[in-house]
């Protein structure tokens, strides 16, 4: 009788058991947090830069090719919501501070000869693709200025077009932060040279950079 009893209450007790289960299962499931289309985002960020070569016939400076030294950069977006489909309008600041080395052939010596700073300013479309719960990939392209400044005395910082494309991917960790992860290509135009047509026609000079990111979104 007694065996039966605690059968009995277990049997009683077992339902119980799973709804309260489910119940917590769909709070939690309620509570996981998710990409909210139609804010604002505030994105600080830091990564790694690299490329970017300025060819002796551009410049009567160094006499030589000199190339960007790879390094970490840092910088700041703003994403603008543009309705609720999730695309953003996105205004971009993102600076290196490296230098200009020449060299870098194989087993050839590398020398630094200034120190030089890389700064995009941008706006472009920051668009989503194959959105879920978890993450929200987008591409984003975007067009500005690249303000290149060697920090050498006399010389004067130069402001040309730039242009850039990459792919990232956010994933929130509350209501209104995320972690976003990004790798995209900038372009820049330089000056050609007048005078050197095998230059102008076989040879691309102009700059180009490549860079990966990680930032914190912070969404209002």
């Amino acid at each position: 009788m007694r065996k039966f009893s605690l059968l009995l209450l277990f049997l009683l007790l077992l339902p119980t058991t799973v709804f309260a289960q489910r119940d917590r299962d769909d709070d939690w499931r309620r509570r996981r947090p998710v990409v909210r289309e139609n804010t604002f985002e505030l994105t600080p960020f830091i990564g790694y830069r690299w490329g970017g070569t300025i060819f002796a016939d551009q410049t009567f400076i160094f006499g030589q090719d000199v190339q960007v030294e790879p390094s970490a950069n840092i910088g700041i977006s703003l994403g603008v919501p543009l309705g609720d489909s999730g695309m953003k309008l996105e205004l971009l600041a993102d600076r290196q501070a490296s230098q200009l080395e020449t060299g870098g052939g194989l087993f050839e010596p590398e020398d630094r000869v200034a120190d030089i700073d890389v700064t995009y300013l941008h706006a472009g479309l920051q668009i989503p693709f194959a959105r879920s719960r978890n993450v929200t990939p987008y591409v984003v392209v975007s067009a500005g200025l690249a303000n290149l400044d060697p920090q050498i005395s006399g010389v004067s910082a130069e402001n040309r077009f730039s242009a850039s494309a990459g792919l990232g991917v956010k994933a929130p960790i509350g209501r209104n932060l995320s972690f976003k992860f990004e790798g995209r290509g900038f372009y820049t135009a330089l000056e050609e040279n007048d005078d050197c047509f095998i230059c102008d026609n076989y040879y691309n000079q102009d700059f180009y950079q490549g860079e990966v990111s990680l930032g914190l979104v912070f969404s209002f």
